[in-house]
């Protein structure tokens, strides 16, 4: 296996093309890698094939449809159980840092390079630590936090210190690109469709998962379409009317239930998060912050460790509203200390 040469994830897009340029640059071997799946348009390909022969680089597809399956079952099987999954953590861990590891590992590559915007901190002592990228409101590193440290080593983020305003704009002026820039979608498989009706058509009876809209106090305010149709903290389109605006305040899939209830009634304060995927200890589990969506401000927190693999997550303002099955990130300072998703509390 060749340290020198590097595989370049390469989608097609402007991060990606702009991060194998930058390598090339520097004089670096590169190999050019994109997936080829179902819903992946074919011009996305062609763009990608177009930066290789630019750059004088080898291309190569990697089929990562049947891994892609999980991640759609898992997205589907979510919203169906009353959680608000997050398939682009997912996809990095399984995907991007695992499968395309080890596909680029066949080519005599050691390290991955991707487009996120996002740091890697590499101590003296060998420790790697994932940092917030320069680009404030495009950092990335949230979408990376479930995927375990050690496939880090092996990784580049040639983006890290870049806006993405400068990559457009470098882009542009270097002329190897002459493609429109157009903004990657939040759910890629998804296409042009919504994501509800993506789910239902891919459920057997649509009516299995409609029922009632109900107040907090217990009292019927309507009737909704489907389970799937709704996420914690949702105001728009909840289809009802009440004397003060209504949020949902919980999804009860075994009884097809809709709970929603006045913005007073449904901020946290205290949470669980599960499924924690570990980066390193902080000195001390106090004055930390959380991130609960991406581009949302971190909120200010301390965190008390319930298991390894659980964590209580202690807001210091109760203004938020923590989505089951999201993705929590926690931060001291630019560093991300661990990862996990947001757990859904028993039904009464």
């Amino acid at each position: 296996m060749d340290r020198e040469r590097i595989a370049v994830a390469l989608s097609g897009g402007v991060d990606s093309a702009y991060s194998a340029y930058l390598l090339k640059k520097e004089g670096k071997e590169l190999v050019g890698v994109t997936f080829k799946l179902s819903f992946f348009k074919e011009e996305n390909i062609r763009k990608a094939q177009y930066v290789c022969n630019f750059l004088g680089i080898p291309h190569h597809l990697i089929d990562v449809n049947q891994e892609f399956k999980n991640i759609i079952d898992y997205f589907v099987s979510s919203y169906l159980d009353g959680l608000t999954p997050n398939p682009c953590a997912l996809c990095n861990q399984i995907i991007k840092f695992g499968k395309l590891l080890d596909y680029i590992r066949m080519l005599g590559c050691y390290y991955l390079a991707t487009g996120h915007y996002c740091r890697l901190i590499k101590t003296e002592k060998g420790e790697i630590y994932l940092a917030k990228g320069r680009s404030m409101f495009k950092s990335q590193e949230y979408f990376l936090a479930l995927t375990p440290k050690e496939k880090f080593n092996s990784v580049i983020f040639p983006l890290g210190d870049y806006t993405k305003e400068e990559v457009k704009r470098n882009i542009q002026k270097e002329g190897f690109y002459p493609f429109p820039i157009e903004e990657s979608k939040e759910v890629c498989f998804i296409g042009n469709s919504t994501y509800k009706d993506f789910i239902r058509k891919r459920i057997l009876r649509d009516g299995d998962y409609s029922g009632q809209i109900k107040h907090h106090n217990g009292k019927v305010l309507g009737t909704h379409q489907g389970v799937y149709f709704f996420t914690y903290g949702q105001r728009e389109g909840l289809g009802v009317s009440w004397r003060k605006p209504l949020y949902v305040m919980d999804i009860l899939p075994s009884k097809r239930e809709v709970i929603v209830g006045e913005r007073e009634f449904i901020l946290k304060e205290r949470f669980f998060v599960n499924h924690i995927n570990w980066f390193y200890p902080p000195s001390n589990y106090r004055n930390l912050r959380v991130k609960l969506r991406y581009n949302s401000y971190s909120l200010p927190c301390d965190i008390e460790i319930s298991s390894h693999n659980r964590i209580l997550c202690i807001l210091k303002d109760k203004r938020e509203i923590p989505a089951p099955g999201q993705l929590a990130v926690f931060y001291d300072r630019d560093l991300v200390v661990a990862g996990g998703l947001i757990e859904k509390e028993s039904a009464s």
